[in-house]
């Protein structure tokens, strides 16, 4: 193909390597692609890392679960609010017992504030130990014959001093709540073996009012109080026959 240059001259010129020049338009796309690729890659980790749980997360207002009862008798105890049993069984004599991985279901109106993450990893921490300490070597990790699995479902839980508190209503947070403290909880005792329910037992506590309360400015000595006890309680329940 011929071109006029500046001076009024004929000049051919050949265009060359034009399937080179297709591809390197291909390797800018490629790389374009894949630059937008990378970038969507890194939006979606961090929306995922955000979406993790906060430790100042609220944990979402959840009705407790009916106590299952179906086959069991009521037996009065001292302490406990409610204790049910199955007829003839002696939880004695299974000996061991394995804890399950506790759980929540609190229910909250809509001008009280939620139990953060926080709150709730604290709750199954220190019931965690105090249970531990209470079973000493009775307590194992894993089911087999005459171990009872323990599964305990904390159904209300308030610090005495909670920080970063979100409202239930959702109205945003509010920086040093201070409390009565309370907790509840409700518990279900099965054969690890065959999965069958022998016990069902349930309390709630709540703390001394102001201003004759000493916990009132802790974060967790009315609730930590009553999962102390609460740990003894269940534990001489179990390894004691109740039933007699």
């Amino acid at each position: 193909m011929e071109f006029d240059t500046m001076f009024g001259q004929k000049k051919r010129f050949a265009i060359k390597n034009t399937v080179a020049i297709r591809g390197e338009g291909s390797v800018y796309r490629t790389g374009v692609m894949a630059g937008i690729l990378g970038l969507s890659l890194m939006v979606w980790a961090a929306s995922t890392a955000d979406a993790k749980e906060s430790a100042w997360d609220g944990i979402p207002s959840e009705k407790a679960p009916k106590l299952a009862t179906e086959g069991l008798t009521e037996q009065d105890h001292p302490n406990l609010d409610k204790v049910f049993l199955k007829p003839g069984v002696n939880l004695a004599a299974y000996g061991k017992v394995m804890l399950a991985p506790m759980d929540t279901a609190i229910e909250r109106r809509f001008d009280e504030v939620l139990l953060s993450v926080r709150e709730r990893d604290h709750a199954f921490e220190y019931m965690t130990k105090q249970l531990e300490e209470a079973f000493g070597p009775a307590m194992v990790k894993e089911a087999g014959p005459g171990v009872l699995k323990l599964a305990i479902t904390f159904t209300d839980y308030v610090p005495n001093r909670s920080f970063h508190a979100e409202k239930a209503s959702g109205g945003g947070t509010v920086d040093r709540v201070y409390a009565v403290g309370r907790a509840a909880f409700q518990a279900t005792l099965t054969d690890s073996q065959t999965g069958q329910v022998v016990a069902v037992i349930a309390d709630a506590d709540m703390g001394l009012p102001f201003p004759d309360n000493i916990n009132s400015y802790t974060i967790y000595g009315d609730a930590d109080r009553f999962s102390r006890r609460w740990a003894k309680q269940i534990a001489k329940l179990v390894m004691s026959d109740a039933s007699s």
